[in-house]
């Protein structure tokens, strides 16, 4: 029987899988908010390099532990306002709230790194429980909305599609608004005017995304807790343990993760594009010119593999496809000229060079084969869940979505003090390389590595890892049929 003949129990309206599915922006606006961290750390807390990227990594692995708390919590929750919105609402305030305190407190206090760097580890875990709070719910959108497979590859489409959106808009306010406006430094009016933009997204988007779930997230009438036992790791380490589609889906998603963090790291950017190029409004450029070829990229991949021949399949392709990319786009970089790179409305702008071309269709490539590996991951988990409640017959959105996220982050936490240590190791021990600083290939060679090489790593772990997940179109439709059988008999 193919899926086309099976009549789903639970569907959802195009505005619904649209409107949830924007809960990806508010919480990862979350993400690239706290991206220019380490020069908050360096420039206003005042550690050293190394000790600012040891922090972020340290705060992601806190954030990572709370998830299994939070999760677990979710699945024992039944509202008026359902299961998942009170922890997306609670989650939201808080992020708020204590981002703004994050900006401004440590600022305002004497200048002794001792005491503002205690206060600001303080209110940073306060942040980044608010933030663990819209996991569970980012994570099980798909499966919370749908039954259907084609529509679960849809909320990644959407999802895919905003994110791309967001992350092509946000580069422009930072590196060609609010940089400029503190005069190409990271100071204390560079992220007071962050925080605000942070803020405004992230409420907007948080309540969309609520009115979205209102029809699907609801309080049930016979309502009972997956266990009646505390949570506790043993129940966590059975479901690893015998869940394989999980395991291998954390595996492709953490390395691909790790890979993100590495190249959205502020430090990779200035080096690539201030430094050896010449502009860091290069790279906000780049994102401008590549939105719409991007976006018809990722519909290709989720759009025409995923939903036709399933989430594996597109991950696969993706992965090759990327590797190809990165390959060819760290050849341009090492043989081309990128100092010739500009764009239409810059002031170096004399036409069109052959790198500036070049740059643009293989990351116009690049973006739409990784937005595909990136944005598939939640119709797979998704099915990871669907596959839990077949296997063992607990039913734990929340819980697989928080031990999905925990590893996430614990293998992600890495990038930060990976391109610390790095920059220490050439020279900057006590402070990071910004747009003054001098070109130099040791530089060279560590944003080479954290834009391209850690992604090529990435996505070969990808390849072997879907070797090994067994959740097929034609698996999930016998899932489906004994997960129907049930609820009948």
């Amino acid at each position: 029987m193919t899926n086309d003949k099976i009549k789903y129990a639970k569907t959802a309206a195009i505005w619904e899988l649209v409107m949830a599915s924007w809960l990806c922006i508010s919480m990862n606006v979350f993400t690239n908010f706290t991206n220019y961290f380490q020069y908050y750390l360096t420039g206003i807390v005042g550690v050293g390099t190394v000790l600012a990227g040891s922090f972020i990594t340290i705060f992601r692995i806190w954030d990572a532990f709370t998830d299994l708390g939070v999760g677990a919590a979710v699945d024992r929750t039944n509202t008026k306002l359902g299961q998942f919105r009170p922890w997306i609402l609670a989650g939201m305030i808080i992020c708020v709230v204590s981002s703004g305190l994050l900006v401004f407190v440590p600022h305002g206090l004497p200048e002794n790194t001792g005491v503002r760097l205690t206060v600001y580890i303080v209110i940073y875990m306060i942040f980044v429980l608010g933030a663990t709070m819209y996991n569970p719910a980012t994570r099980s959108t798909a499966q919370v909305l749908t039954d259907d497979p084609k529509q679960r590859a849809t909320v990644g489409m959407i999802r895919g599609v905003s994110l791309q959106i967001m992350y092509s808009v946000l580069p422009v306010i930072v590196y060609s608004h609010l940089l400029p406006a503190s005069g190409g430094k990271f100071d204390f009016e560079f992220f007071v005017k962050w925080w605000k933009v942070y803020a405004v997204v992230t409420i907007f988007f948080c309540l969309i995304a609520c009115f979205g779930l209102k029809n699907k997230d609801v309080k049930k009438k016979e309502f009972t807790p997956p266990s009646s036992k505390k949570f506790d790791f043993k129940q966590m380490a059975s479901i690893i343990r015998n869940n394989k589609p999980l395991q291998m889906l954390i595996l492709s998603a953490g390395s691909d993760k790790l890979a993100t963090v590495c190249q959205n790291n502020a430090t990779v950017v200035v080096i690539l594009f201030a430094i050896t190029a010449g502009n860091a409004k290069l790279n906000s450029g780049a994102n401008t010119y590549t939105l719409v070829p991007c976006i018809l990229m990722l519909l290709l991949g989720l759009g025409g593999v995923a939903r036709k021949l399933g989430p594996r399949k597109a991950m696969n392709f993706g992965s090759w496809g990327g590797i190809v990319v990165c390959v060819l786009s760290i050849l341009l970089w090492v043989f081309g000229d990128p100092r010739s790179m500009s764009y239409p409305g810059m002031e170096s702008f004399n036409g069109w060079t052959f790198f500036t071309l070049a740059y643009l269709v293989l990351w116009c490539l690049y973006k739409g084969f990784t937005l595909v590996t990136s944005n598939v991951t939640n119709p797979m988990i998704a099915d990871v869940i669907d596959y839990e409640l077949y296997r063992s017959g607990n039913y734990v959105p929340g819980l697989i979505g928080s031990m999905f996220s925990f590893a996430d982050k614990i293998i992600s936490s890495l990038g930060p003090t990976l391109v610390s240590i790095a920059i220490a190791a050439v020279g900057f021990g006590n402070q990071l390389p910004d747009a003054t600083t001098p070109f130099s290939n040791s530089l060279f060679v560590i944003g080479l590595f954290g834009m391209y090489g850690i992604v090529i790593i990435g996505l070969l772990v990808n390849i072997i890892a879907m070797k090994q997940y067994s959740l097929t179109p034609e698996k999930m439709a016998e899932i489906r049929r004994e997960l129907d059988g049930r609820k009948k008999g």
